[in-house]
């Protein structure tokens, strides 16, 4: 039970430092996601006297995905009743030409500026909406939700890091005996500390294990599921080639550097 609860107290830590790292990449991608889906239906409205195309306007725009003709015939079936079919006539002669645009990647407020200044300079255009409060308000929001995932990530690392090392510290008390003897007799230092590497990697292990497991089976549970569907997100599934690897990475990187440094301290101190 001891022993159980000296493992718990390395591995709780880890778990709540990787499902923080975790979940900063899974907000990653989910923010990408919605940058694609914001970007499928995201439109720039552009007026023109004269005929464009996609060939026309690629040079100026390098990541236009579609360039597609908006019918005014709308606005002119509502004026039908209230002028006569001649004056409709010319109307309809005299309207400009009416573009709507569509970029391959969610644009920066930044870019916006710029690829409004030079569509303006464009020969034939005459005005370009680009809804430019809309957008710069969405893009906040997900710059927004970026920076709390590592905001988070950030203090759960520190505190997890913490934790583990006053875990490493009570591993260390309990074979300072054995380190004691092994020092008499000139064991040298990865010897010493095997012992605490060792349980420090099982426990590695295991967090990982638990963490990814959970963000495995996490968008199959129905709460989750429905609540990202409410808003158009569709929640990333573990990455196992990937993102397994990164948790079994930070969490051994962590756990030795934690181990390193109380073994270190101490052989400085009286080991």
């Amino acid at each position: 039970m001891r022993s159980l609860k000296n493992h718990l107290g390395f591995i709780l830590p880890l778990i709540a430092l990787l499902f923080s790292v975790q979940f900063s990449l899974t907000a990653d991608k989910v923010v990408r996601d919605y940058e694609r889906l914001m970007g499928n239906d995201y439109n720039i409205v552009i007026v023109s006297s004269k005929e464009l195309s996609d060939t026309i306007l690629k040079p100026v725009v390098s990541n236009l995905s579609s360039l597609e003709p908006l019918s005014p015939q709308k606005i002119i079936d509502r004026l039908s009743n209230d002028i006569s079919a001649k004056n409709l006539s010319i109307l309809q002669n005299a309207l400009p030409k009416f573009y709507s645009l569509k970029l391959s990647e969610f644009p920066t407020p930044q870019y916006m500026d710029e690829l409004k200044q030079k569509l303006l300079k464009f020969d034939g255009i005459t005005k370009v909406e680009t809804f430019s409060k809309t957008h710069d308000k969405v893009f906040k929001m997900l710059n927004l939700a970026k920076s709390i995932s590592y905001a988070f990530m950030a203090i759960l690392c520190v505190v997890g890091l913490m934790l583990m090392l006053k875990q490493a510290k009570i591993w260390l008390f309990e074979h300072r005996e054995r380190i004691e003897i092994m020092t008499l007799f000139g064991a040298p230092f990865w010897l010493k500390s095997a012992m605490l590497y060792k349980s420090a990697m099982v426990d590695s292990l295991v967090a990982t294990i638990a963490v990814g497991a959970f963000f495995f089976f996490l968008p199959s549970i129905e709460i989750f599921r429905e609540n990202a569907a409410s808003i158009d997100v569709v929640l990333p599934s573990l990455d196992p080639s990937r993102d397994i690897f990164i948790l079994f990475g930070v969490a051994m990187f962590l756990s030795i550097f934690a181990v390193s440094l109380v073994m270190s301290k101490a052989r400085k101190s009286t080991i």
